[in-house]
C-alpha cells in the first residue's frame, strides 16, 4: 500500500482523490470502515490473535503483495473504528459481533491482554476488542517486514494503547523508544517534507505523555525547522478590559512561514470541516480578545503549523512551572490557533481544552471555561469522522470521555460539588468521587457506593479505592491477593496511605515492589526517595532520586534532594552537578543557590560561590554566612586551587567588589568588615574597614561585659592600631593627612578599649591586654615624634 493512502490519510492534506488512487485509498476517506473480508477476520481470531501465529499466517502469503494490503487495510479499519467510537462525544451504537462477522471469543479478555506492568484499562474505554484486534496486526506486519509504514502504524497503536491506561506503562515505553530510533532512520530516506513534519509531531506528542520533555523540544524544533515554521514572542501596545485608557505592553505571537518550503495553501490543507464554536468571554470589564494599537504580524497557518503551535503550547505547560507567568505565555499561541478560519478539529478541540484549563483559575474567565468545556461535551454537530481523526495523534487530543472529567473538575472549582459528583460517578472516579463525599461530609457514602461496585464485579482499583475511602488497611492488602500478587496499584495505594501518616519506613518496602512491577512511576520514585530520606537511608534515597530526575529531569527539588542525599554520603562532586542541574530548571530560588554556594566552598568551584551569592543578594537582598564568607576569602590569602587548578588569587578584584555589595546592605555586621579588611590590597583601606568592625561590635555599649565580645574587640583594634600605624609609615605625600586621621582615630579607639577591658578581670583577656598597651605606647610615641618632627 502507498504512503499517500496510509499516512495522509490522517494528515487530511490532500483532500482531492484521483482516479489513479486504489479502491481502499477511497473506501478510508469515505469514512466508512467495515470489515471487508470477514474470513480473514475469522481466521485470526480463531488462533487467538497470537503474535507469532499471525506472523506465521502473514508468511505463507507475504509474496501476494495484494494480501498484506488486504491485512493492513483490516487493521486500519478496526483502528480507525476504535478511535472513532472513543473519541467522539455521542458516539453511535455499535455490535462487535455484527463488525468482525463473529462472536469475540471468551477465552480472550482483552482486559486483561491489554494491561501492561500490571496497569489496568480505564473503565471508560470503548470497545477495546477493536484496538487489541488492530495493534496486535500492526505489531505482527511490523515483525514480518520493517518499514515507514509498519513501523509509523505501529507507534499510532502503542499511543493509543498508553492512552487507554490508567498509568504510564515502562514496557509501552520502551517499545515505542525502539520503534522511534527506527521511524527516525526511516525518516531520512523521506523526499516529502510535509510527512517528515507530522512524523516529528507525532513523535513528539509520544514523548510528551511520558513528561521527556527533551525529547519532545528536540522533535519540536526539527518539525518547525522542516516546516519553514517561525513562531516568536513579543511585546505589543495594547489593552486588555474595555474601560483601559492607556495602552500597555501585551504578549503577542508572531508567526511567519519559509516561503521556499512547499506547503499547500492553508485553504486546501484545512478541507471543509466544521470546527467547534468558540465561545465569547462575557464579562463587564475584560475583553473577549486584546485589542492591539499595533497590527500583529501573523501567517494563515496551514493545517500542519497550526498543530505545531499546538505543541508548542503543550510542550510549554509540561516543561515550565504552573503560574500566571506560564499561562500569560500560553495565551498568545492558543489566541493564534483560535484566530484561524480553518483548521483541523481535533487541533482546535485540544486547544479549547487547554483554555478552559487556564480560565478555570481566574473569576473573571471561569464561567466561559465552564460553557465551553460544555460545549465540546455536548457536541451534536456530528463532525464527520475522517474530520475527526484528522491530526488525532498529532495534536495529542486525549479520548472523549476526559472531557467530560475536565467539566467535572471546573464544575468542582467553581464550587457546583453535587454537579462535579454526578460527572465522577459516571465517569467510575472513584477517587474524586471521594473527594467530592470528603467536601460534602459525606465520606461514608463513597464507602457505600464503591462496595456496591465490589458486589458488582470486583477489581484491584475498587479495593484500593476503598481503603482510601475507608483509611483501612486491609482493603489494600485485599487488593494486592485478589491481583496474586502482581499489582503496582494495590502496593502504590498501600504505600501512599502510610507516607501520608508518616510512616516512612514502613511505606519504602511497597513503593519499591510497586516499582519493581512498573518502573516508571514518577511519583512513587519521588516519595520513595524523600521516604528514604527522612529514615538516612542515602543509598536508596540516591537511587530513587536519581531514577525520578531521569524520568522528570525538569524538577529542580528532586535535584536538590539528590545534591544533597550525595553531601550526606560525602560525594560533594556528584552534588555540585546535580545542584547545576536543580539550577537549569529554577534559577530564582535562594535556597537552591545557597546549597550551590555551600557545595561549591566545598568543591573548589570559586566563581560559582561568587555567582551564587550575587545571586542570593539579588533574590534576597541580604547575605550573612561568616563561614562560607570566611572560608571563600582564607582561600583568595592562600591562593587555593580551584577545581580546575586556577588560582583562586585571580578572582580578588571580584571578590572586594562582591564585600562591596554586601557591606553597603549590612553596614554593621562587624565580622564582615573584618573580612572585607583581611581582602583590602593596603593598610589604609584596611585599617578603614577595621574601623568599622570596631564599630559593629562595640554598636550595643556593653562589649566589655561579655568575655568573648570582649576579646574580639580587642582582637581587632590590635589589628586595627598595626595597620593604622603600617599605612602612616609608608604613606605618600598626598596620603599623609589621610593616614595621620586614620592612625588618630585608631588611638583613640584604643584608648578607650583599654580603660573599658581593664576594668573587667577576664582572664582570656589579660595577656592581649598587656599586647595592646605596649602597642598603643607605641602609637602614641610614634605619633608625638611625627608631629615633633613637623
Amino acid at each position: 500500500m502507498s504512503t499517500k493512502t496510509n499516512v495522509w490519510f490522517l494528515c487530511n492534506y490532500d483532500t482531492h482523490l484521483n482516479d489513479s488512487d486504489n479502491e481502499i485509498l477511497k473506501e478510508l476517506w469515505s469514512g466508512k470502515w467495515n470489515i471487508k473480508d470477514a474470513d480473514l477476520c475469522k481466521q485470526f481470531i480463531s488462533c487467538k490473535l497470537e503474535t507469532e501465529a499471525l506472523v506465521n499466517i502473514f508468511k505463507k502469503c507475504s509474496e501476494d503483495n495484494g494480501y498484506i494490503e488486504k491485512i493492513l487495510d483490516l487493521a486500519i479499519s478496526s483502528f480507525f473504528t476504535y478511535c472513532n467510537i472513543n473519541w467522539s462525544a455521542e458516539p453511535e451504537k455499535f455490535e462487535l459481533q455484527e463488525y468482525f462477522g463473529t462472536d469475540w471469543p471468551q477465552d480472550i479478555d482483552v482486559h486483561t491482554k491489554l494491561q501492561s506492568d500490571s496497569e489496568p484499562l480505564f473503565p471508560n474505554v470503548l470497545h477495546p476488542e477493536l484496538l487489541y484486534f488492530s495493534s496486535q496486526i500492526f505489531t505482527s506486519l511490523n515483525l514480518l517486514e520493517q518499514n515507514l509504514i509498519h513501523l509509523w502504524w505501529c507507534l499510532r497503536s502503542k499511543v493509543t494503547h498508553q492512552r487507554a491506561l490508567e498509568e504510564s506503562s515502562a514496557t509501552i515505553y520502551k517499545d515505542l523508544e525502539l520503534i522511534i530510533a527506527k521511524l527516525s532512520n526511516e525518516a531520512q530516506t523521506l523526499d516529502n517534507s510535509r510527512l517528515k513534519v507530522l512524523l516529528y509531531t507525532e513523535i513528539a506528542q509520544a514523548y510528551l505523555i511520558y513528561g521527556r520533555v527533551q525529547k519532545v523540544e528536540e522533535y519540536l524544533l526539527k518539525a518547525k525547522e522542516t516546516a519553514g515554521l517561525k513562531l516568536e514572542l513579543t511585546g505589543i501596545l495594547g489593552k486588555r478590559t474595555k474601560f483601559q485608557q492607556n495602552a500597555l505592553p501585551q504578549l503577542a505571537l508572531t508567526s511567519e512561514l519559509d516561503s521556499t518550503v512547499e506547503r499547500e495553501s492553508a485553504e486546501i490543507s484545512h478541507g471543509d470541516s466544521a470546527l467547534p464554536p468558540d465561545i465569547e468571554l462575557q464579562d463587564d470589564v475584560r475583553l473577549n480578545k486584546r485589542e492591539f494599537i499595533e497590527k500583529v504580524t501573523q501567517a494563515e497557518l496551514p493545517s500542519l503549523e497550526q498543530t505545531l503551535c499546538l505543541l508548542t503550547v503543550q510542550y510549554i505547560q509540561k516543561s515550565q512551572a504552573k503560574d500566571e507567568l506560564m499561562a500569560e505565555e500560553l495565551q498568545p499561541y492558543i489566541e493564534t490557533i483560535l484566530s484561524q478560519q480553518k483548521g483541523p478539529w481535533s487541533t482546535r478541540v485540544a486547544a479549547l481544552l487547554i483554555r478552559c484549563k487556564l480560565e478555570a483559575n481566574h473569576k473573571r474567565t471561569v464561567e466561559r471555561a465552564m460553557m465551553q468545556c460544555e460545549t465540546i461535551v455536548n457536541d451534536k454537530t456530528n463532525v464527520a469522522a475522517v474530520s475527526r481523526l484528522s491530526y488525532l495523534w498529532a495534536s495529542g487530543l486525549p479520548s472523549a470521555w476526559t472531557w467530560r472529567q475536565q467539566l467535572g473538575d471546573l464544575y468542582l472549582s467553581m464550587g457546583l460539588v453535587k454537579a462535579a459528583l454526578e460527572e465522577y460517578l459516571r465517569l467510575q472516579l472513584w477517587e474524586d468521587v471521594i473527594v467530592c463525599y470528603t467536601m460534602l461530609q459525606l465520606r461514608h457514602k463513597a464507602a457505600e457506593i464503591i462496595q456496591q461496585q465490589l458486589d458488582i464485579k470486583p477489581t484491584v482499583k475498587l479495593y484500593c479505592m476503598m481503603g482510601d475511602a475507608t483509611d483501612d488497611v486491609l482493603w489494600y492488602k485485599k487488593a494486592w491477593d485478589f491481583s496474586n500478587h502482581r499489582s503496582s496499584r494495590a502496593q502504590r495505594h498501600w504505600g501512599n496511605f502510610l507516607f501520608n501518616h508518616k510512616k516512612y519506613e514502613e511505606c519504602i518496602p511497597h513503593y519499591e515492589k510497586s516499582v519493581e512491577i512498573n518502573s516508571i512511576q514518577e511519583s512513587i520514585w519521588a516519595r520513595l526517595g524523600y521516604a528514604a530520606l527522612m529514615i538516612e537511608n542515602w543509598e536508596l534515597s540516591a537511587k530513587a532520586y536519581r531514577r525520578y530526575t531521569y524520568l522528570h529531569p525538569t524538577t529542580f527539588e528532586a535535584w536538590n534532594n539528590l545534591a544533597k542525599v550525595y553531601v550526606k554520603q560525602g560525594d560533594k562532586n556528584r552534588a555540585y552537578r546535580a545542584l547545576m542541574e536543580s539550577l537549569r530548571f529554577n534559577y530564582d530560588n535562594w535556597k537552591v543557590w545557597e546549597n550551590i554556594v555551600i557545595v561549591s566552598m566545598d568543591t573548589g568551584h570559586f566563581e560559582d560561590v561568587l555567582r551564587g551569592i550575587h545571586r542570593i543578594l539579588d533574590l534576597q537582598g541580604k547575605y550573612e554566612d561568616v563561614e562560607v564568607l570566611t572560608l571563600f576569602v582564607r582561600g583568595i590569602l592562600q591562593d587555593s586551587k580551584d577545581s580546575d587548578e586556577n588560582s583562586a588569587e585571580r578572582l580578588r578584584k571580584r571578590v572586594l567588589e562582591l564585600f562591596g555589595r554586601i557591606t553597603s546592605i549590612h553596614q554593621n555586621n562587624p565580622a564582615i568588615w573584618q573580612l572585607y579588611s583581611d581582602l583590602s590590597p593596603t593598610n589604609l583601606l584596611k585599617a578603614q574597614r577595621l574601623l568599622k568592625a570596631y564599630k559593629g561590635y562595640s554598636q550595643s555599649g556593653n562589649w566589655a561585659s561579655n568575655p568573648e565580645t570582649c576579646l574580639k574587640v580587642m582582637q581587632v583594634t590590635e589589628l586595627l592600631l598595626e595597620h593604622s600605624l603600617k599605612a602612616r609609615k609608608e604613606a605618600e605625600e598626598n596620603e599623609i593627612q589621610q593616614a595621620n586621621q586614620q592612625l588618630s582615630s585608631a588611638r583613640l579607639t584604643a584608648q578607650a578599649v583599654i580603660i573599658a577591658s581593664g576594668k573587667q578581670e577576664w582572664l582570656n583577656t589579660k595577656p592581649l591586654l598587656v599586647e595592646l598597651k605596649e602597642l598603643f605606647n607605641q602609637v602614641t610615641e610614634y605619633m608625638m615624634t611625627v608631629m615633633s618632627l613637623n
